[in-house]
């Protein structure tokens, strides 16, 4: 007799067919995943603090340091070290950065579709309700202060970045 697959598994193949996509739309501008996550998150503030984004991202401080190193590096965000608090890093999008956010933004509105198609108004909108829920209820059951570890590319260092849990050795993946 045959299981039904279960529900977590059928969102992950769904996650993981957008995340290809995402990298695909995303590779014509050098741009990862998650750096297009955090620069949209940027979008439309003054600025942010560094720290914020790596709990949203949920990475470590310094898996985020080193992607707001490399974002730096390319012009596409400042760094802002004049908060009043010496620790606090507040970043911001240069205009290079909006204007490749832009660009970023319609190649994922082009292979958004693809993802709804035959999926009705209310339906999306019911969808989007619930995968909310979901989230609310896994920051629960993960528990706020647990980091779930996101893998970055290791472009910009000659050297092997380790995060703490995990060592990713340099160079295009």
């Amino acid at each position: 007799m045959s299981r039904t697959a279960r529900t977590i598994y059928l969102i992950n193949r769904v996650n993981a067919a957008v995340s290809s996509r995402l990298e695909r739309a995303l590779r014509q501008f050098d741009v990862t995943n998650v750096q297009y996550t955090c620069m949209s998150r940027m979008r439309g503030r003054e600025t942010m603090s560094s720290a914020k984004l790596a709990r949203e991202r949920r990475v470590s401080p310094q898996t985020m340091s080193q992607m707001i190193a490399s974002l730096e590096k390319r012009g596409l965000i400042s760094r802002d070290k004049e908060s009043g608090d010496r620790r606090e890093l507040l970043v911001s999008l240069t205009d290079k950065g909006r204007e490749l956010l832009e660009f970023c933004d319609r190649a994922v509105d082009e292979i958004e579709p693809d993802f709804f198609a035959g999926i009705n108004t209310s339906d999306h909108a019911l969808l989007r309700t619930l995968l909310e829920t979901m989230i609310d209820n896994a920051v629960q059951a993960v528990g706020k202060d647990a980091r779930i570890t996101l893998l970055t590319r290791n472009r910009e260092n000659a050297e092997p970045f380790t995060d703490g849990a995990v060592t990713i050795p340099p160079g295009r993946y």
